[in-house]
């Protein structure tokens, strides 16, 4: 089973993200390869769809995340440009559990529902509870079982 690491700057970095956006879900991804690791934090804009049409974005910012696409678009075009990598996508639950949630995989596999958008990047979900930090866990997809399964997150 493929674990995740991901370094102490990176997960400190994306703990304070999530306890300064709380009581919101934040997002993004950290990038890298073997040498470095660099978070790249991406807008939520969940709420300004939810506000715009509320029957087509039901759930607001405190119960899910949309990336804001133009960002979204540039880490991955950064990816391309660096020849970096993909490692991490991540986003937190705020009071609520570290968990992978049935959105969470719809989400991961946008393009078709059997198969991962980025299958070789790890998932991390955050708890925040109260505004502070609980627990994170990581989530790699597992081709055998078609599905996403929890695994250990190693901080370097």
């Amino acid at each position: 089973m493929k674990r995740a690491t991901i370094t102490r700057a990176s997960l400190d970095a994306i703990i304070a993200q999530a306890e300064r956006e709380f009581p919101n879900e934040c997002c993004g991804f950290i990038i890298g390869d073997d040498r470095l690791e660099e978070v790249r934090p991406v807008a939520n804009i969940q709420n300004r769809k939810h506000a715009e049409d509320p029957a087509a974005f039901p759930r607001d910012a405190r119960t899910a995340f949309l990336m804001e696409p133009k960002e979204h678009l540039a880490v991955l075009n950064e990816i391309d440009r660096r020849k970096l990598a993909l490692r991490i996508v991540y986003h937190s639950h705020p009071d609520h559990d570290a968990y992978f949630s049935a959105t969470d995989r719809a989400q991961a596999c946008s393009f078709d529902p059997n198969e991962p958008d980025y299958p070789d990047t790890a998932y991390v979900v955050m708890s925040i509870r109260g505004g502070k930090f609980a627990r994170a866990a990581a989530f790699v997809w597992d081709p055998a079982a078609r599905e996403f399964v929890e695994t250990a997150l190693d901080v370097k």
